[in-house]
């Protein structure tokens, strides 16, 4: 599988997502509360930022620190078309598992505080969920047959240094 084929399989997934809760979603162009400096991307995301995207990093300056670096100045996704995996599903009810301290697997629900209000996620039948943990092996697979090691690289350092 090639990346933006994995992209497009995920925004496909994450729209139909989307449009069920609709009603409660308040993501919007501008909304960048999860936007934040933090972020990291797999080198196979950030070669698809840096190719189609080489002008921007090239010339323009990365937002400032705290934010995401790939904001502009209205909040707005200046590589939305080449955004990374994670924020492709931002905003959405979460699923995921994870095992405690007993060893068990218990599963786990969240969302987007400003997206909260609407049914509560522990009602919600497992299929109204994004679950984490399918799309993310996958892109892991990509990462090394491509790179052949997890390295993650931060947003910020894709814009080219100065000084």
């Amino acid at each position: 599988m090639h990346l933006k084929v994995l992209h497009a399989e995920v925004d496909a997934e994450a729209q139909a997502l989307a449009a069920r809760h609709a009603s409660r979603l308040h993501c919007r162009q501008g909304c960048s509360a999860c936007c934040t400096d933090d972020l990291t991307v797999l080198e196979v995301e950030a070669r698809r930022i840096r190719e189609a995207n080489t002008t921007l990093l090239q010339n323009e300056q990365p937002a400032p620190a705290g934010r995401c670096a790939f904001l502009d100045a209205e909040g707005a996704c200046r590589i939305y078309q080449d955004r990374p995996y994670v924020c492709r599903t931002q905003g959405l009810p979460l699923r995921f598992l994870s095992e405690d301290e007993d060893g068990e697997i218990v599963e786990e629900r969240d969302i987007c505080p400003e997206n909260a209000a609407g049914p509560a996620l522990e009602s919600m039948d497992e299929a109204e969920l994004w679950l984490i943990g399918p799309r993310e092996e996958q892109l892991v697979e990509l990462q090394l047959r491509e790179h052949g090691e997890l390295r993650r690289i931060p947003l910020r350092q894709l814009f080219r240094q100065r000084g």
